[in-house]
């Protein structure tokens, strides 16, 4: 499904892709500020997921795979949500997850994947495939949160992404 990425592209994942939240500045009411209006609130890993919880908000999706910075870790479940299950290896992104990632963005919220492997490189087809308007968190490792607004631009970016990298 991938094909070897260059540096380059390498570099351009380990950006944010969008507005990073300092870890001493994400507080409830600076994330409910940048989620207001959001036509979906899609949080892409287990601690995002599990803050975005604590904070009162449940999203729409929510992708976890039960490991933070690659321990093991209970999975943040602990709101009632539909579960769809996938299989992504780390460091790619695979034809079944990107399947279930649109799955669940047809289905009624809020929707729980839980990723057999690694969920991090997903949240990549998440901000070509969302809708206009949605938008999208993951962590930026000791760093903090970062919230993506998916624009038409964002959705170009990350299509124009995949296609270096390889994936369809």
């Amino acid at each position: 499904m991938t094909k070897t990425k260059s540096p380059d592209d390498l570099k351009l994942l380990k950006q944010p892709f969008g507005a990073l939240v300092p870890d001493k500045e994400v507080t409830k009411q600076k994330i409910a500020t940048m989620l207001k209006g959001a036509r979906q609130v899609i949080a892409v890993g287990d601690a995002t997921t599990e803050r975005l919880v604590s904070f009162g908000i449940t999203p729409d999706i929510a992708v976890i795979d039960g490991r933070e910075r690659r321990s093991k870790r209970s999975y943040p479940a602990n709101y009632p949500a539909k579960e769809l299950r996938c299989t992504n290896p780390a460091g790619i992104i695979s034809g079944e997850a990107v399947k279930v990632l649109q799955d669940a963005l047809k289905m009624p919220p809020p929707v729980r994947m839980l990723v057999d492997g690694e969920e991090d490189m997903l949240a990549l087809p998440f901000f070509a495939m969302s809708p206009e308007d949605s938008v999208i968190l993951y962590g930026q490792p000791l760093e903090g949160l970062v919230v993506v607004k998916v624009t038409r631009a964002k959705q170009k970016q990350a299509k124009d992404l995949m296609d270096r990298i390889g994936i369809d």
